[in-house]
């Protein structure tokens, strides 16, 4: 049983020591009844669960007329995958961490991919007739409400009592992109899991509503700088906003090489990111990821155009499916955004 995790992903494969043995070092959720007849234990167990997470850090920086989004692997298991990207539409993108592939190795399901259902989903909640509960929220509200319904789809057959610490999240959804009349922004989704006890060591398990958190715009008066996340949150390595900083050598080497790189580096002392050229944010960004990576490390780089969409310089390991187009959104509809 995990009593102090200290890393989401240690902690997960220190609570599967016990139950599932032979399995990938991955999320693992047992949900066998010791208790119960062996007869009933077989078909428990076919229901076991794995789930492997994207993991690692993106940083996003926000110049003008482009987002550009930078994403570093951090392989916290062998079955883990780099950060998610996935269209949410023709201007904005959603970034998937955590347990978003969902296996059932005995029982012979399908795998479940979160990043690959939610842009279908989200077209079909979108549609000019949403549902009842989807009638009054925002843009935001719809995505985090859809991703939930799908993350709540696996959630809900874990029945194994989870020592995850109460704000940890089991996924987080970052959406990134443009909103007419409004310009850019960037929203940090979290889901955490809560459990109770139905009987003996069989639990209820659900996903919680998401929190909402704008990350960029900052609010008034604020620096425009780099947006940076990481997943697992217990990373404690410096961000990339930290080494420039602290003149990180590695940083002020490429700094003074590299006419860009000073230009771009420059608007970020001066909280000014959103007035740097998209070339110069694009060979920053590019050139300053291995500062916070591993040598082994898959790095992804792209822009988010406001007017050309998105363009890859160094695409995903895999390619991301076409989204579906949602409804636009509607003049006054209600918005949980910060005012620019």
């Amino acid at each position: 049983m995990l009593k102090d995790p200290q890393s989401t992903a240690r902690a997960m494969q220190r609570n599967l020591s016990s139950f599932s043995v032979g399995l990938p070092l991955a999320l693992v959720f047992c949900v066998s009844l010791w208790f119960l007849p062996s007869s009933l234990r077989a078909q428990e167990n076919e229901q076991e669960v794995v789930a492997n997470l994207a993991a690692g850090r993106v940083v996003l920086y926000v110049a003008r007329d482009a987002i550009v989004i930078g994403a570093v692997e951090q392989h916290v298991e062998p079955d883990s995958r780099p950060p998610l990207v996935l269209p949410l539409g023709e201007r904005r993108l959603g970034i998937l961490l955590g347990a978003v592939e969902w296996v059932w190795p005995a029982s012979g399901r399908p795998l479940v991919r979160l990043d690959r259902d939610l842009p279908a989903l989200l077209s079909e909640a979108t549609r000019p007739q949403p549902k009842p509960e989807m009638a009054q929220a925002s843009d935001i509200e719809v995505i985090g409400v859809t991703f939930l319904e799908s993350l709540r789809a696996v959630t809900s057959q874990l029945h194994h009592k989870l020592d995850l610490h109460p704000d940890e999240p089991v996924a987080e959804l970052l959406v990134v992109g443009y909103e007419p009349g409004y310009g850019p922004e960037v929203w940090l989704l979290a889901y955490r899991l809560a459990q109770e006890v139905l009987r003996g060591e069989y639990w209820r398990t659900r996903v919680l509503r998401p929190s909402y958190t704008q990350l960029y715009p900052p609010e008034k008066g604020q620096p425009r700088t780099l947006v940076e996340v990481r997943y697992p949150p217990d990373d404690t390595g410096p961000t990339l906003a930290d080494l420039l900083k602290q003149n990180d050598p590695r940083l002020t080497r490429l700094r003074a090489a590299d006419q860009q790189m000073a230009r771009a580096t420059e608007r970020l002392d001066r909280g000014e990111s959103h007035k740097a050229a998209p070339d110069d944010a694009i060979a920053f960004i590019r050139a300053a990821l291995p500062a916070i990576a591993s040598t082994e490390a898959k790095l992804i780089v792209g822009a988010l155009y406001q007017e050309r969409g998105l363009q890859w310089v160094l695409a995903p390991p895999e390619p991301v499916q076409k989204a579906g187009e949602g409804k636009p959104r509607e003049p006054g509809a209600p918005t949980l955004r910060k005012k620019p």
